[in-house]
């Protein structure tokens, strides 16, 4: 059977339409929701402790070197340490299905209000990796629960504020 060169064409066309179709549409339900929540495990002896999270990352299990860490949510947001077990989400995104067995984040700022006076600090650390494992499926979404350990010491030098992460077990996927 000989197909007339205008067939061929319409033919080739929806081929082409496909494609595209297919790749727009798949990837997206190739990922599952994550959403990252904290609360503060402590009281401190502040008014308020303000700690912006800028980055959160997670790491595949099946997957080495630095490609092995997808990002999350890289949206600021700031979140008060000072009001203990207020949970609060810090992080909405998706993530290849697939396991992962850490969390990073990273804090990019963070002040003190002591006595109504706002202070920086000085942050022992900006870089928390927080084991917890966890599987995204299939248009389900996992909820993540960072617990932190808030500790501020006031010195002649200024404030020091030490932060200790710890992941409860992630919700499994609904």
């Amino acid at each position: 059977m000989k197909l007339e060169p205008m067939r061929g064409k319409q033919i080739v066309a929806v081929i082409v339409l496909l494609v595209v179709a297919f790749l727009l549409v798949v990837p997206p339900l190739l990922n599952g929701g994550v959403k990252v929540t904290l609360s503060s495990t402590t009281s401190v002896h502040a008014d308020h402790v303000y700690v912006t999270i800028g980055e959160i990352s997670a790491h595949r299990t099946d997957i080495s070197g630095s490609s092995a860490w997808q990002s999350i949510s890289n949206k600021s947001t700031r979140v008060d340490l000072s009001l203990s077990n207020v949970s609060e989400t810090v992080g909405l995104g998706s993530l290849a299905l697939g396991h992962y067995e850490t969390v990073r984040v990273k804090v990019t700022n963070a002040t003190v209000i002591i006595n109504g006076t706002s202070q920086k600090v000085q942050l022992e650390s900006s870089l928390f990796t927080i084991p917890v494992s966890f599987l995204t499926r299939f248009g389900a979404d996992t909820v993540i629960t960072l617990r932190v350990s808030t500790e501020v010491q006031q010195t002649t030098g200024g404030v020091n504020l030490k932060l200790s992460f710890t992941a409860a077990p992630a919700s499994p996927p609904s």
